[in-house]
């Protein structure tokens, strides 16, 4: 890696983590749906100061080349992500479910006290 997409990446990765802390701290986003970012992040700069653990990472879990680790983790963190929206969808899903039976509940409340009267 050469010393200038070095300094870049790193930049990016300074920008990346001070803009989520902005975020964070605006209310825009949850720190629950932030940690898996921030970590990536963190990770990018770690591997942008010490190329070298890029490539000693990548041998210790059995990896040829550092570019197909980069890959191997881009895919494991995509898989998390996935899962994690999955399972977000589903409990919006439960608790629109839950909404609507309650809104219905109280219609049919209203509906049985204009009749009485």
């Amino acid at each position: 890696m050469t010393l200038k997409i070095q300094i870049v990446i790193i930049a990016i990765a300074l920008l990346a983590i001070v803009m989520t802390f902005v975020f964070i701290k605006k209310g825009k986003l949850g720190l629950k749906i932030v940690m898996p970012w921030l970590i990536v992040f963190l990770l990018v700069l770690i591997f942008a100061l010490v190329p070298k653990f890029m490539n000693w990472a990548a041998s210790a879990i059995g990896i040829y080349d550092p570019v197909n680790m980069v890959f191997f983790l881009a895919i494991i963190f995509l898989s998390f992500v996935i899962y994690g929206l999955t399972m977000s969808l589903y409990e919006t899903k439960k608790q629109t479910r839950d909404i609507i039976q309650k809104v219905a509940y109280l219609e049919e409340k209203i509906k049985q006290k204009s009749d009485v009267e």
